[in-house]
C-alpha cells in the first residue's frame, strides 16, 4: 500500500503566501494621513514641567541645551508667565521648562528671586485646588512643577546662602529637587569636594556634577566625573510613569533609554489595539484593518528616537514600507508557521487572523521598526553619517527582524 506524502507539494507555501497576499483588501499610503497621526501622538503625550533655576552664570542654558537639545528653549522663543519666569513649551518637545531669571550676588534682585520663584510656586499650587478657576492655570495638576534643577556653578566655588534658601523652600513644598554642580572643570579635586560637602551638608539633596567644556581633551579627562547619565535618570524615577515618556523621548540622544520605553511601553500599546482588532477573528482578506495600528506605531517609534525632526520625508517612507509589506509579510509569516512558535496561537489560523495572530505580528513588526531606528539614529545623531533611508527601511530588513523576533519569543 503506498504511504500517504505527509509533505506539501513543492511550491505549495508559495502559492499560498500569494493568495493570501492577493486576499488582503487594498490600502495604499494615499489613504493615512502622517501630518495628523503624528500630531495625535504629541497631543497623547503628557510633558512633565521642569523648574530651571540658579543664579546668573550658573550654566542653565548650557544643562539644558546638553540634555534636550538647543531647540526646546531657544532665545526668544519663550513666554514669559509671571516675573522673571519665561516658560518654553513646544509642540513638538515631550517637556515644558520653565526658565528663571538669574540673579546676581550683591545686587537688588538677589532679594526679589526666592519670593518670586516662591510665589508663583503657590500660585500654580492653589490653582490646582481650585478648579472653578477659568485661567490658564486651572488644569489640576498639569501645570505643577513636577521636578526642579537647581543649578550651581563650580567656577564659583561655594554654595551661597540663596542657594541653600530658595532650595530649603522648594524642598519644603514637597518638590523633587536635585542640584546640577556645573562647570566643575574649573575645580581642582579638593575643591570639588569642598564644593559637594557644601550642598551635602546644607542643601540635603542629590547632586550630579556636569561640565559642558569646548576642549574634547578636557572632556575626555573629566569623563569619570560627569553624572550626566545619573541626573538623567534620577529626573526620570521621580517623574509619574505618565510623564516619563514625554522627558525620555524629549531627551538627546540617551537611544537606549528610549528603546527601553519603546520595548515595555509603546509597542504593547498598540499590540492591545491590534488584539481588539481581532477580538472576533477576522478573515485574512480583512487583516488591511491593522495596517493604520501599525503605521501609528512606527511613526510613534520614529518620534520617540527623534527621527520626525530630521526629514520630513522619513514619515512617508516608513508608512509607505509598512503599507507596502504589511500583506506580504503577514502571508510570508503565516506560510512559514513562525506563529505556531507564539505559544497560544493553535494550528487553524490558516485563513483567519485572531487575537493572539494581530498582537504577535503587530509586535514583531514594532521590535523590526524600533531595531531599525534603533540604528538609523544611532547612525545620524551620535556618529553624524549622512545615510540613505531606504536603505535601513525596506521589506527584507523589516522581514527578518521579525522573524528574529519570533524565535526569540518561543524561548521567552
Amino acid at each position: 500500500m503506498r504511504r500517504p506524502n505527509l509533505y506539501p507539494p513543492p511550491g505549495y507555501r508559495i502559492r499560498i503566501m500569494k493568495n493570501k497576499r492577493e486576499q488582503m483588501k487594498d490600502y495604499r499610503p494615499d489613504d493615512f494621513d502622517f501630518n495628523k497621526t503624528l500630531g495625535e501622538i504629541s497631543a497623547g503625550i503628557k510633558k512633565p514641567n521642569i523648574l530651571i533655576c540658579g543664579a546668573t552664570g550658573a550654566g542653565k542654558s548650557s544643562v539644558v541645551n546638553y540634555v534636550f537639545g538647543a531647540a526646546v528653549a531657544r532665545i526668544g522663543h519663550g513666554i514669559p508667565v509671571t516675573r522673571g519666569i519665561t516658560k518654553y513649551q513646544r509642540a513638538d518637545a515631550g517637556v515644558v521648562l520653565y526658565d528663571t531669571e538669574g540673579y546676581e550676588v550683591g545686587t537688588e534682585k538677589i532679594s526679589q528671586y526666592k519670593a518670586n520663584v516662591e510665589s508663583w510656586v503657590n500660585e500654580l499650587r492653589d490653582a490646582a485646588i481650585k478648579p472653578d478657576k477659568k485661567d490658564d492655570t486651572s488644569q489640576d495638576l498639569t501645570n505643577q512643577i513636577h521636578e526642579v534643577w537647581y543649578c550651581i556653578s563650580a567656577g564659583n566655588k561655594r554654595v551661597t546662602d540663596m542657594d541653600i534658601d530658595v532650595i530649603q523652600m522648594l524642598k519644603a513644598k514637597k518638590l523633587p529637587v536635585a542640584v546640577v554642580l556645573t562647570q566643575i572643570d574649573n575645580l581642582d579635586a579638593e575643591e570639588l569636594q569642598a564644593m559637594e560637602a557644601a550642598i551635602r551638608n546644607h542643601c540635603q539633596v542629590e547632586f550630579f556634577r556636569t561640565s559642558v567644556a569646548d576642549d574634547p581633551a578636557v572632556t575626555a579627562a573629566l569623563q569619570e566625573y560627569l553624572q550626566w547619565e545619573e541626573l538623567i535618570r534620577w529626573a526620570i524615577d521621580h517623574l509619574d510613569e505618565s510623564l516619563r515618556e514625554g522627558f525620555i523621548s524629549a531627551l538627546k540622544g540617551n537611544l537606549v533609554a528610549k528603546k527601553r520605553l519603546i520595548n515595555h511601553k509603546i509597542i504593547p500599546l498598540y499590540t492591545s489595539g491590534a488584539a481588539g482588532v481581532a477580538l472576533t477573528p477576522i478573515p485574512f482578506s480583512d487583516a488591511a484593518l491593522l495596517v493604520p495600528i501599525q503605521i501609528k506605531m512606527s511613526l510613534h517609534i520614529m518620534k520617540t528616537y527623534g527621527l520626525d525632526q530630521k526629514l520630513g520625508n522619513l514619515s512617508s517612507l516608513v508608512g509607505s514600507v509598512v503599507v507596502s509589506e504589511s500583506g506580504r509579510l503577514l502571508a510570508q509569516t503565516l506560510s512559514a508557521n513562525l506563529f505556531k512558535l507564539i505559544p497560544g496561537v493553535g494550528t487553524a489560523i490558516g485563513t483567519t487572523v485572531n487575537t493572539v495572530v494581530a498582537s504577535s505580528f503587530t509586535a514583531a513588526m514594532g521590535y523590526a521598526i524600533s531595531e531599525i531606528c534603533f540604528r538609523c539614529a544611532t547612525a545620524v545623531f551620535e556618529e553624524g553619517k549622512e545615510i540613505e533611508w531606504a536603505e535601513y527601511f525596506n521589506g527584507e530588513n523589516i522581514a527578518a527582524l521579525m522573524a528574529e523576533w519570533f524565535k526569540v519569543s518561543r524561548h521567552g
